[in-house]
């Protein structure tokens, strides 16, 4: 993260493997829904980038300092708009082989920085 005021967490996940599927999850990251991206900047998600490759989603999030990602989760897991999204999106997701049973996106570990050489 730029001026290591806060955290950088790269996750993965994957996607159905459907063209058709893939063209939808894609379209509705085009404008996430208003309620969504508030709930992330409320709790202190500064920026949220997500890649593709295929079915592999690579997502990048940067967050402030003070990110508390136990009171996010309890804050998401209580907020009926973000349950309706993470519904959606779960019919184009699917947990990459080595995801733990039940969660989604997994935080993947950092092997190499350049600003550490």
């Amino acid at each position: 993260m730029n001026g290591g005021a806060g955290q950088r967490f790269c996750q993965a996940l994957d996607l159905v493997d459907s063209p058709a599927l893939i063209e939808e999850y894609l379209s509705y990251h085009q404008q996430i829904w208003p309620e969504i991206a508030a709930h992330l900047r409320e709790h202190g998600i500064l920026d949220m980038e997500i890649y593709r490759l295929g079915t592999r989603l690579f997502m990048i999030v940067d967050v402030s300092a003070e990110f508390d990602a136990v009171r996010f989760d309890a804050a998401s897991l209580s907020n009926p708009h973000v349950q309706r999204w993470e519904a959606l999106m779960w019919h184009y997701q699917v947990a990459t082989p080595w995801t733990p049973q039940g969660d989604k996106w997994v935080v993947m570990e950092r092997i190499f920085s350049l600003k550490q050489q």
